[in-house]
């Protein structure tokens, strides 16, 4: 069963006839504390998704997501001035836009997700966490958490083991001296203002030690963070709410912030869902700067319906490795394409688990499918073609098709050879990276004599059959290899060195094909020589 179904099956169990009775609200949210790293796209994607299973069950209801500018600045990101140094302990959303020109530093780096996000065709309403303290939406959970510290210090304790010192606050106020939000303790609440002094150390910023007393309200406060979390289930009334399975261990987060929704603010809290992580491998995602690292270069590394296969295909509990400069990209499009094939294959089975990937891969177009049903030419095999000299790609996908390819054929072909290229020029491993020698390659020199006597056969073959096939030529090689007493590997290194100067590369067959008979002739007896 689609992961998605299964999840929604257990809440819908859970939530009965009610269910049917209101709008269903899902929420999750991001800290914009920088460009936010590909992993924030797991939870965002789950419940995006699980939206549309509502959705197409016919349940009426509404995913929030929500953009975090409240919490501190705590680190100055490397792509960021070291001048913004001077704002950390600030709440994001009072530290300036790298380029001074959006409303913030948050919003700057949030408009850059969300246009991803959105482009990607994924449903979600958007928000702004600052926007709902400042009209004054967590005033009445602020007051409970003041009036109730001693019961959530119970429950830290309790749940984690956390131990709260007895003049601890829930209750974070902006400073009136500096404007940090990060480095204030309150020492006293009178139910309308808290007295607050500006000096603690944080690290990576301390207090400028004022002291004084203002309202913790309308946007003036915030809270720590998993009394906040329980805050947020109140004031965006959610029904499910999902987490990365680190929240939920023994004494994590999440079981702090439910029993602090039921016990301190007498909210029933949402519906649980964990869900694993994407795991970033291979050597170029190792820095920041590396290609993908960032939700928003991932994005833009795949087409839209294979990165929203790569992020729905596998359940919600399991890990998705991504490794772009291995055989990830390749391999995705591979997969998408055996399940496209599928479904219009066996049109009607729409419970199949693979039907149902497919069919919320492309969820936004529901109602016109049709164009979907087109030619799709293996992602390795355009690779190889759009580095090839002479090769006219779309005679070449005709030929392999076996027909006139349609419009919709020809966009695909068209939007695999951009992907490709881009692929091939940013994060590609060197063995899809085919460079024809313009001069017989240096690596020539240690062909064995046997191996330069098959170079000859295969000249003459060539100039007798200019205008053979790929598949002819690769007959024509494995039949030779017994003659020449060769292994299938030397025979194809002789091929491979004397065209890419390397020892490996595509299949033989096709490189063959793919370049001018003219210099393959003139190649392969320079190589002989």
């Amino acid at each position: 069963m689609f992961w998605g179904d299964s999840i929604v099956n257990d809440f819908l169990a859970q939530y009965g006839e009610e269910a049917k009775k209101r709008k269903l609200i899902l929420r999750d949210e991001k800290t914009i504390s920088g460009r936010p790293h590909v992993g924030s796209l797991r939870s965002f994607v789950m419940h995006s998704v699980l939206s549309d299973v509502l959705t197409s069950r016919g349940i009426d209801n509404e995913f929030f997501y929500e953009i975090n500018d409240t919490d501190a600045f705590d680190s100055v990101p490397a792509y960021v001035s070291a001048e913004w140094s001077e704002h950390l302990g600030k709440r994001l959303q009072d530290v300036p836009s790298p380029d001074f020109k959006a409303e913030n530093y948050a919003i700057y780096f949030a408009e850059e997700y969300k246009k991803a996000l959105i482009d990607s065709k994924y449903n979600a309403t958007f928000y702004v966490s600052s926007k709902k303290y400042e009209a004054g939406e967590y005033d009445k959970y602020i007051t409970l958490a003041l009036d109730k510290r001693d019961k959530i210090r119970e429950i830290y304790k309790e749940i984690s083991g956390s131990v709260k010192d007895e003049s601890w606050y829930p209750c974070q106020i902006i400073c009136d001296g500096c404007g940090k939000i990060a480095t204030t303790r309150i020492l006293n609440w009178d139910g309308k203002e808290v007295e607050y002094v500006c000096d603690d150390d944080r690290g990576y910023v301390k207090g400028c030690g004022f002291k004084g007393k203002k309202s913790p309200f309308g946007g003036n406060a915030t809270m720590p963070w998993k009394v906040e979390w329980a805050a947020k289930f109140c004031v965006v009334k959610v029904d499910l709410e999902g987490a990365g399975k680190d929240h939920y261990a023994a004494g994590g987060s999440r079981h702090v912030s439910n029993k602090i929704c039921e016990e301190v603010f007498g909210h029933k809290h949402p519906f649980d869902v964990r869900h694993e992580f994407i795991l970033m491998e291979g050597s170029k995602m190792s820095s920041s700067a590396g290609i993908g690292a960032t939700a928003v270069e991932l994005e833009q590394l795949l087409p839209r319906y294979i990165f929203r296969f790569m992020m729905i295909q596998k359940d919600v509990m399991k890990t998705i490795n991504f490794a772009p400069d291995g055989d990830t990209v390749p391999v995705l499009f591979d997969q998408y394409d055996e399940v496209c094939t599928r479904y219009f294959e066996e049109e009607g089975n729409e419970a199949e688990h693979k039907d149902r990937i497919f069919e919320f891969t492309h969820y936004f177009e529901r109602e016109k499918m049709d164009h979907l049903k087109r030619f799709l030419p293996r992602f390795s095999l355009v690779a190889f073609y759009v580095q090839m000299p002479h090769v006219d790609l779309t005679f070449k996908m005709e030929e392999l098709k076996g027909e006139p390819l349609t419009e919709d054929d020809k966009a695909e072909v068209l939007l695999r050879a951009q992907y490709a290229e881009k692929w091939l020029t940013t994060c590609s491993p060197e063995k899809y990276i085919f460079k024809i020698w313009e001069t017989l390659p240096p690596a020539c020199s240690g062909l064995s004599e046997a191996q330069k006597d098959f170079l000859r056969v295969l000249a003459a073959y060539l100039q007798e059959n200019p205008k053979a096939t790929g598949e002819e030529i690769q007959t024509f090689i494995h039949a030779k290899k017994n003659e020449f007493v060769l292994s299938p590997v030397v025979i194809f290194q002789a091929i491979y060195l004397s065209i890419l100067g390397k020892d490996s590369g595509p299949k033989a067959g096709w490189l063959i094909e793919a370049l001018d008979n003219e210099f393959l002739l003139k190649r392969f007896l320079e190589a002989s020589g």
